[in-house]
C-alpha cells in the first residue's frame, strides 16, 4: 500500500514539473501555435528529468508563468537533490562516529588483558 501512495505522489509531482517546463519553453520561445505547444510539451517530457536544465526551466516556468514564489518552485524541482544532500550529511555523521582511534584503544585494552592472563 505505501508503494502506491509514493507512486501516486511521484506521478503527481512529475506532472507539475513537466507542465512547468513546458510553460517555460513556451515563454522562452514565445510560441502561440497549438501545434508547436504540443511539440514543446513532448520536448519537455525529456527535458524535465535532465539534471541541471530541467529544474532551471521548471523554476522559470513556475515563477514567471504560474507566478509562484521562487522558494516553492525551487522546492518542487530540487527536492531530490535536497534529500540526497541530507542523506549525504547523515551518512558522513554516521561514519565520523566510527573513529578508528576508539578501535585502537579497544585493541590495546584487549592486549593488556591478554598479557595479564599469562602472568
Amino acid at each position: 500500500m505505501p508503494f502506491f501512495i509514493v507512486l501516486f505522489f511521484y506521478i503527481t509531482i512529475s506532472i507539475y514539473q513537466i507542465s512547468a517546463v513546458a510553460d517555460a519553453l513556451k515563454l522562452i520561445f514565445m510560441v502561440q501555435s497549438t501545434f508547436l505547444e504540443g511539440i514543446l510539451f513532448i520536448i519537455s517530457l525529456f527535458l524535465t528529468f535532465t539534471p541541471i536544465l530541467g529544474p532551471i526551466l521548471g523554476i522559470v516556468g513556475a515563477t514567471f508563468v504560474w507566478e509562484w514564489n521562487i522558494f516553492f518552485s525551487a522546492m518542487l524541482f530540487f527536492w531530490p537533490y535536497l534529500i540526497g544532500f541530507l542523506f549525504l550529511i547523515l551518512r558522513r555523521n554516521k561514519l565520523n562516529r566510527r573513529k578508528p582511534e576508539n578501535k585502537k584503544q579497544d585493541i590495546e585494552d584487549a592486549q593488556i588483558i591478554e598479557e595479564e592472563k599469562f602472568k
